[in-house]
C-alpha cells in the first residue's frame, strides 16, 4: 500500500506545481496598465494661464496610449460641443466604448472609464465652473 500512497501524493505535488507555474503567468498578462500623456488635452481658464482644465491621468488596459488618446480626445470634442449647444450630457459611448461615470474624487472634475471587449480607458476630465 505504500506505493500507492506515494504515487498519489507525488500527482497530486505535481498538480500543484503546474498550476502555481500558471498563475504568474495570468496575473502578468492582467497588469497590462499604461499611464499615457494627455497634456495637449488641457486647456487654459484664460489665455497664457496654465493648463488646469481637460484630460487628466489618462490610463489605457489591454490596449494602445493611441488609442486611449484619440477616444479621450473624441470623449472630449463630444462633451464639449453639447456644452456649446446648451446641454450638459455625458457622452455614453464614444467610438465603440461604453462609458461610465464614477464618483468624482476632485471639485468639478467627471471620472470616466470606458470599455469595449477588452480595452479599458479612464480619465479624468476636469471642467471650468465659470
Amino acid at each position: 500500500m505504500p506505493l500507492k500512497h506515494d504515487h498519489i501524493r507525488r500527482t497530486a505535488v505535481v498538480a500543484l506545481v503546474g498550476a502555481a507555474a500558471l498563475l504568474p503567468a495570468a496575473t502578468a498578462e492582467a497588469q497590462t496598465t499604461r499611464a499615457c500623456r494627455s497634456a495637449d488635452l488641457r486647456y487654459p481658464f484664460e489665455p497664457g494661464g496654465p493648463k488646469t482644465f481637460g484630460v487628466f491621468t489618462l490610463r489605457v488596459t489591454d490596449g494602445t496610449c493611441a488609442t486611449a488618446h484619440r477616444v479621450a480626445k473624441s470623449w472630449m470634442n463630444e462633451f464639449e460641443g453639447d456644452i456649446l449647444r446648451g446641454h450638459v450630457r455625458l457622452p455614453r459611448t464614444v467610438e465603440g466604448f461604453t462609458f461610465k461615470t464614477l464618483p468624482p474624487n476632485a471639485a468639478q472634475t467627471y471620472r470616466e472609464r470606458g470599455r469595449r471587449r477588452s480595452t479599458t480607458i479612464s480619465f479624468d476630465y476636469r471642467v471650468p465652473n465659470g
